[in-house]
């Protein structure tokens, strides 16, 4: 089928709709392809173009050898100030569609185009390649570079030799920052791999059942901080982007002086030491083992003494005092009717939602606009050359 795209949507597609909807991968808004249906559902079908007779001019060449095969990146065929408008547009759509709002984007954040993620999560078979797995496969597919991660972390994938790995090795973690990190998932794994890939220039090798060479968790610069998170915590993987973003932060969210902040789903302390400068407390839940116990390390590494951590989901933790303001964070999933209704249960006078998913960080928009009114959207690129980007928005009670 010959057609012409429309609008993108979240997930890396442009709409057609003239013959029924079809999600169309692999385009640009507005360019005359062929394409081929691959999926269909219910209610559309999925297709990936297979010639481009009327390219946009905002196409541009791939870097990457793999791309297309490999899952990891979905508009490197897009020029990167189209992709920034792309995603300007998703977040638009879904605002007014699903959260029935309409705001326009205060401003754009974004940072370095390539060599952004200083943790990458590589797929191993069992004869030791490296890679990434196809989208919605277990096909691994291998790779000379990614062309989005880190440089020093391409490096390291050089040094090892599929032997290294061959057994019962099925993931590798790779976290880059004033050290280097690998964290291995698999069976039946043996010790003389530790010893191996600290040879190799890593600074800590951490299995997932507790067996540990050198370091335990990496170490890193948030701006005035010292930051510390292990492996089977959350690391912000753009973290250029994340230090400007926390710097940015104050003139955003407004003065916290002698406040009370509640910092939900507040990981390892990403945010929090930040707040900790001016607030009177910061209470930090988190549900993660791992994070809390980086986050109360932190804490102490950088003698901060009005930081609280709480080690309970957000659902179930007791907050009994006036928050001033709430800082949210949420998965991809966003808040859950039991959080949400914990949220207005608790009424804080300001809520600043940063959220890794559009569509639902709308839906959750829609449900506050009740209580609260949004005074400012921003759009954070976090991921360039994916589809995923972060919104922050800034709520105040009505």
């Amino acid at each position: 089928m010959e057609l012409i795209t429309g609008a993108p949507v979240y997930g890396g597609y442009c709409l057609y709709r003239e013959d029924g909807v079809i999600l169309i991968k692999g385009a640009v808004p507005g360019e005359r392809v062929f394409i081929e249906i691959r999926e269909k559902k219910r209610d559309y079908a999925i297709a990936d173009v297979i010639d481009v007779t009327e390219p946009s001019e905002d196409r541009v060449e791939p870097r990457c050898e793999v791309y297309g095969r490999c899952g990891g990146c979905h508009y490197q065929h897009i020029s990167y100030e189209r992709q920034l408008t792309v995603k300007q547009e998703i977040v638009g759509d879904c605002m007014e569609r699903i959260g029935k709002t309409e705001i326009p984007i205060t401003e754009t954040i974004f940072g370095n185009e390539w060599r952004y993620k200083h943790k990458a999560q590589f797929k191993v078979s069992d004869t030791g390649r490296i890679g990434f797995f196809k989208e919605g496969s277990r096909e691994l597919v291998s790779f000379k570079q990614c062309h989005i991660i880190d440089k020093e972390i391409n490096l390291l994938l050089k040094k090892i030799r599929p032997k290294d790995l061959s057994g019962g090795v099925r993931e590798l973690h790779i976290i880059k920052g004033e050290n280097t990190l690998a964290f291995i998932k698999g069976k039946e794994l043996n010790d003389s791999l530790l010893d191996c890939l600290i040879g190799y220039d890593f600074h800590g090798v951490v299995y997932e059942d507790g067996r540990i060479r050198g370091n335990n968790y990496s170490y890193h610069r948030l701006n005035d901080f010292v930051y510390t998170v292990s492996p089977q915590g959350f690391f912000q993987t753009n973290w250029r982007l994340n230090t400007d973003l926390i710097r940015q932060l104050p003139q955003w969210i407004g003065n916290i002086e002698g406040k009370s902040v509640l910092d939900i789903y507040g990981g390892a302390g990403n945010f929090s030491l930040s707040f900790s400068k001016t607030a009177k407390e910061v209470i930090v839940i988190e549900e993660n083992k791992f994070s809390v116990e980086d986050g109360r390390r932190n804490s102490d590494m950088n003698e901060i003494r009005n930081v609280r951590f709480i080690s309970k989901k957000f659902e179930k933790a007791k907050i009994d005092r006036h928050i001033d303001l709430a800082f949210i964070n949420p998965p991809r999933m966003g808040l859950t009717n039991e959080a949400f209704a914990k949220l207005l249960s608790i009424s804080p006078d300001r809520i600043a939602y940063l959220s890794c998913n559009p569509a639902t960080f709308a839906r959750d928009s829609g449900k506050l606009s009740d209580t609260y009114t949004i005074s400012s959207l921003r759009l954070i690129d976090m991921f360039p050359h994916t589809y995923h980007c972060e919104v922050l928005g800034i709520f105040d009670k009505k």
